[in-house]
């Protein structure tokens, strides 16, 4: 196992296929949990930060809910082969952090980047080229909501480069090195000190337009950027975490 919070110990015991027979995983590791929880509490707070987005579309109109709803199925849809590349970076650089491979670490996340910039851009492309197949799956909204939708696919496409970019840095290199705290961190500022409350402020207070709204609501993952950047120049996520 190459992250350390599983703390695997394995007894093999070779016979003749040189097939390992024994298998032990203590998930009761200090380590285990001390790895692993700021990726739980991450999750949480990102879910119920998305609840509340929901919640405040929820309040503008049934013609803002309709459009949000068909543009969030699509984005995350579209969304999957970035998470793909972000789950599978986590394997690749803890692959080599666990073999001791520090350097080529550093090099596969650098590279791993510049994959998901370009994968984030050209899935930012094919929503919006996929967009008269979806106003032709969605012709039965009303005027107003597929104003709303149009604007909506535009705003997504540009939130998936952030996207793409973020689920490849956060939660695939930095988990990778056991740098979980950073994501919490980021996120918990992020959802539950700006974004959630300038949305709410935006609604209910200026009672601002519903695709203005809409555009702050989606700039969670490009105000993360610039400290993902710095974080990830620091290297602290390069570490070892395998015991003997």
């Amino acid at each position: 196992m190459n992250f350390s919070s599983f703390n695997a110990k394995r007894a093999l015991s070779m016979g003749q296929n040189n097939m390992p027979q024994i298998f032990e995983v203590r998930f009761t590791d200090s380590g285990y949990i001390y790895y692993t929880s700021p990726v739980l509490a991450n999750e949480l707070v990102w879910g119920c930060g998305f609840t509340m987005f929901s919640v405040i579309m929820g309040h503008l109109g049934s013609d803002a809910v309709a459009a949000n709803s068909i543009a969030n199925i699509v984005k995350n849809i579209i969304a999957c082969f970035s998470l793909g590349i972000g789950a599978g970076s986590g394997i690749l650089v803890g692959n080599e952090l666990g073999s001791g491979n520090l350097e080529k670490a550093k090099e596969y996340g650098g590279k791993l980047c510049r994959i998901s910039l370009v994968a984030g851009a050209l899935s930012g492309v094919v929503l919006l080229a996929a967009s008269p197949l979806i106003f032709w799956f969605a012709s039965n909204l009303s005027m107003q909501a597929q104003e709303y939708l149009k604007v909506m696919l535009l705003i997504c496409s540009y939130y998936l480069i952030g996207k793409s970019l973020n689920s490849t840095v956060v939660a695939g290199i930095f988990c990778a090195g056991g740098d979980t705290r950073f994501g919490l961190c980021c996120d918990a500022v992020t959802m539950w000190v700006i974004i959630v409350p300038l949305g709410m402020i935006a609604a209910f207070v200026l009672h601002l337009p519903v695709l203005v709204v809409y555009f702050i609501l989606n700039l969670d993952e490009l105000i993360k950027l610039p400290a993902v950047y710095r974080h990830y120049k620091r290297y602290r996520w390069i570490k070892n975490l395998t015991r003997a």
